[in-house]
């Protein structure tokens, strides 16, 4: 039996210590923050906890709930259609795939002109030989739908959702099997149909992200698992018998094997105290803003699980708004309604700020009054995307180190990397 420390505790840590666990291994898992979860976290709103940070898991794949149901965690789709908001009110999102609409009767459509209606209503039509040879989702829209369609259906969606122009945004990555289906059915609209999930493309534990995580750290304790949170570990070194590990505090913990799965920064500084000496990808910054109101029109629901924001005015500040609330009703407590606003990184919304913005791309006017929790919250260390062959060269490196490396910014931003990421620790 080996002994292993894992040094972080988000999502890839937590996991990573359980499946030692399993494995027979007795694990030591140290973390730098007061709890676990890294970007899975709990925040506390008046009555009831809701999302900090990741909120859900993408279903394509299986991956994140096969974990769910080994866990017996109960999970649920999201409720309600997602808007796009304009200074001319808000409309429905497409029901198909990254704005695109999968039939001439999704209620997207009514936000055309007449002329862009007419431009979509040709693209069954126009053969499959079309746009076939694009390899961007701006690229294939503009030569299927047109340019009206793309930048009111599907610009709004790549770039709230995937932070991404349409003309960047690659359809390997986003849309799988689009293109063939095109090529076998003639036309955008039919592949769509054809290729998009029959149900919810995201779901989460109910109750929210986060229970994901607690139940993991249950887990990983009642396996005999060694967990100590607020215990930042400052220095990796190596002697005759394996690798030394020290804590801000003071503690010495020995081991036999290394799994470093902090955020970047804390993971190359720690490698190259053994030799090595890695870059540190660029992360981004988030900020959030979160309302509890009372009392509220928000019941009835008037964009849906939330908006994102097409089309900028001088006084809006967010960038989308979810109706948290509205899109897991299970954070519904006491006719109370939950939303989250996203906003730029180099802006801290105050609380009149983010009921301003929430009045106007809800079309309800909120009070004051009617606000019983406001919290700001800011992530520092978003992972951006990194390039396969600069992966391969990290892990490399690490390995020759003497480190299993996981985590968001090694394996991708998103709950299924992730989960597949630790499985390098049991080979």
């Amino acid at each position: 039996m080996s002994r292993v420390v894992v040094v972080g505790g988000g999502l890839a840590g937590t996991l990573a210590a359980l499946r030692l666990l399993q494995a027979g291994h007795r694990v030591q898992l140290r973390e730098s923050a007061a709890g676990l979860g890294g970007m899975i976290a709990p925040l506390g709103l008046a009555d009831t906890l809701v999302d900090a940070g990741a909120e859900a898991y993408a279903v394509r794949g299986g991956v994140g709930r096969a974990l769910c149901d080994e866990l017996g965690l109960e999970v649920a789709g999201p409720a309600g259609a997602a808007h796009i908001w304009r200074p001319s009110g808000a409309y429905r999102m497409a029901d198909g795939v990254v704005g695109i609409p999968a039939t001439l009767a999704d209620p997207a459509l009514d936000a055309l002109s007449r002329a862009g209606r007419a431009t979509v209503a040709q693209e069954p039509g126009l053969g499959a030989d079309v746009g076939v040879d694009a390899s961007t989702v701006g690229a294939l829209v503009r030569a299927r739908l047109g340019e009206e369609a793309l930048a009111t259906l599907v610009e709004p969606v790549t770039r709230g959702v995937y932070a991404t122009p349409a003309d960047q945004l690659p359809l390997a990555g986003v849309a799988p099997g689009l293109l063939s289906a095109l090529r076998e059915r003639g036309s955008l609209l039919a592949a769509v149909a054809a290729t998009r999930a029959a149900g919810p493309t995201v779901e989460q534990p109910v109750g929210g992200m986060f229970r994901l995580v607690a139940e993991l750290e249950r887990r990983v304790r009642g396996a005999g698992g060694d967990v100590r949170c607020g215990a930042s570990v400052e220095t990796l070194t190596r002697d005759a018998s394996g690798a030394v590990l020290t804590t801000a505090d003071g503690e010495s913990l020995r081991a036999d094997r290394v799994v470093v799965a902090t955020p970047a920064a804390a993971a190359t500084r720690l490698l190259a105290q053994v030799g090595a000496d890695v870059e540190a990808p660029a992360v981004r910054r988030a900020r959030f803003a979160v309302l509890a109101v009372d009392g509220s029109e928000l019941a009835a629901e008037p964009v849906g699980s939330g908006v994102l924001v097409a089309e900028r005015t001088p006084e809006l500040r967010a960038q989308a708004m979810t109706h948290y609330s509205a899109k897991w009703p299970w954070a519904r407590v006491g006719g109370r309604e939950v939303l989250r606003l996203s906003y730029p990184a180099d802006l801290e919304p105050t609380a009149e700020q983010a009921i301003a913005d929430a009045s106007l791309l809800s079309g309800v006017t909120i009070s004051p009054r009617q606000v019983a929790a406001f919290a700001s919250v800011e992530w520092t260390a978003m992972p951006a995307r990194i390039d396969p062959a600069a992966r391969d060269r990290l892990l490399a490196a690490a390995r020759q180190a003497g480190v299993d490396l996981v985590g968001a910014w090694v394996d991708g931003n998103g709950i299924a990397p992730v989960i597949l990421g630790v499985d390098r620790v049991l080979r």
